[in-house]
């Protein structure tokens, strides 16, 4: 395991794996974390996962993503 990620958010990032791989194709998965004064989690939402349509151009609207971050 990576020395960045604190051990107080692996149940979130669990979570969100354990939803990530209940689909196919292209999907934006969201959820909300309530921190505290020392940015650890204490509470959060159940996540939420929105499917790309048409699954056919999913990997146009993902290059689109990427082609829009700045670096």
């Amino acid at each position: 395991m990576t020395q960045d990620i604190k051990s107080c958010w692996l149940n979130i990032i669990r979570r969100l794996q354990s939803v990530a791989s209940q689909q196919r194709g292209y999907a934006v998965i969201a959820i909300q974390v309530v921190v505290n004064e020392r940015g650890e989690p204490v509470f959060w939402t159940e996540p939420t996962m929105t499917k790309i349509e048409p699954q056919v151009s999913g990997s146009r609207f993902l290059a689109q993503v990427i082609s829009g971050l700045k670096v």
